[in-house]
């Protein structure tokens, strides 16, 4: 990327962690134009994605999900830097993020320094936030036994959320989805782990580390 400006691009549901990016970025002056979208399907339909150099890209999002996302930009676009944005530190998300093209995954609490983060990446290398380099480690020094019951990104997502104590509304809010939806995620991962309410739930959570 060799070019004294760039174009930087921003994919986020939330418009305040989405201006907070935003308002961290107008400052660097290696920056030539920041672009933002807040679903998936919008990003794909505006041209512009094409012209951007850098994308700062929500894992989750309420249609398409930032893995998909990433997935068909590794092969259309191999010049675009991608860098995910998470709330969520599923080892499982980390893996598929960097497998489908990702250059860095950071944790939406553990942004940093901007700059620096975009030098690395400019100058082709690849960055992760502390606490997500650290489950990368753990991952490599501990045994592949962990089971994973066959649930989805978003089952996963929900089931964490769940386990943090959120309700079935405050999960349709925060997850920009009908309360319906959120019921059925929760009935395939009820099922799924074969458990009956939430307090067998977090044991079986906990006994068998699926997140």
């Amino acid at each position: 990327m060799n070019k004294d400006k760039i174009r930087i691009g921003i994919l986020e549901n939330d418009e305040y962690f989405l201006e907070e990016v935003k308002e961290r970025l107008s400052s660097l002056e290696i920056i030539s134009e920041i672009l933002t979208w807040n679903s998936a399907e919008i990003f794909f339909r505006d041209p512009n994605y094409n012209s951007i150099d850098i994308l700062f890209l929500d894992i989750m999002l309420p249609g398409m999900s930032g893995i998909d996302v990433v997935n068909i930009l590794s092969a259309k676009n191999k010049e675009l830097k991608v860098i995910m944005l998470t709330n969520m530190n599923s080892d499982e998300m980390v893996f598929n993020s960097i497998k489908n093209g990702a250059l860095g995954y950071i944790l939406k609490s553990e942004l940093g320094q901007m700059d620096d983060i975009i030098k690395v990446v400019i100058e082709g290398g690849a960055t992760i936030t502390p606490t997500i380099a650290l489950r990368v480690f753990a991952n490599f020094r501990k045994p592949v036994s962990k089971k994973s019951f066959n649930l989805t990104d978003r089952e996963k997502q929900i089931l964490e959320l769940l386990v943090k104590g959120k309700t079935v509304a405050s999960l349709a809010k925060f997850l920009d989805l009908s309360e319906h939806t959120i019921h059925g995620y929760v009935k395939s991962i009820y099922k799924k782990l074969q458990v009956h309410n939430r307090s067998e739930l977090a044991l079986k959570v906990q006994e068998f580390s699926i997140i």
